[in-house]
């Protein structure tokens, strides 16, 4: 009688690389029409495994176009948009930094909550052409850091009955909502506590 033997491992929760994901999904339409052989196959994944992610100046402009373009259409003014790419790209400046030093994500998220309600605070009280308020420029600049990729993979996990994994990657979500809500109250809360007087 054979033995059994039961192995457990960690799959640590990270984010989606898409360009991965693109690759994998061609390389099995290949192994469904018999055009790649098992060993093909294989090197194949090695090298997709092997892939880097997109360059971090890239990433940065990225974060910033989507925090711009969000505060826009979330209401924000043309200036207050302007504002809004500025603080993305700092904020991801800061993301990829912590992740350089594998910082926790509770750590990243928080942190990132506060600089960019700080930076939004600075740009409100600075002698900038125009009036600005902070809140276009702080939910455009969130909008980076929200986890709106693993929320819908959780619901679609959950949709398909895999439940455990549906319930881990909405709580992960979740949290990182919590995490930046808690970065965004603190320094709401310190600038109030110090006199600002803000009408969000």
């Amino acid at each position: 009688m054979e033995e059994a033997y039961t192995k457990v491992k960690q799959v640590p929760l990270s984010s989606s690389h898409l360009g991965i994901v693109a690759e994998v999904n061609e390389l099995s339409r290949e192994i469904e029409e018999g055009l790649v052989s098992i060993e093909e196959a294989s090197e194949r994944l090695r090298r997709i495994d092997g892939m880097p992610g997109k360059k971090g100046y890239f990433q940065v402009l990225a974060a910033g176009i989507v925090s711009g373009c969000f505060g826009y259409l979330l209401g924000a003014s043309e200036l207050e948009s302007v504002i809004a790419f500025v603080i993305g790209c700092l904020l991801h400046v800061w993301v990829l930094t912590a992740k350089k030093y594998q910082m926790s994500k509770m750590i990243v998220n928080i942190a990132g909550g506060v600089i960019i309600t700080a930076l939004a605070l600075l740009a409100y009280h600075l002698p900038v052409p125009g009036h600005v308020k902070p809140d276009g420029m702080i939910i455009g600049s969130i909008m980076p850091l929200v986890p709106g990729l693993a929320f819908v993979n959780a619901i679609r996990d959950i949709a398909d009955s895999d439940f455990l994994s549906g319930t881990v990657r909405m709580i992960d979500a979740l949290l990182v909502f919590v995490y930046i809500a808690v970065g965004v109250g603190i320094t709401l809360s310190i600038y109030n506590n110090m006199g600002g007087r803000l009408m969000l």
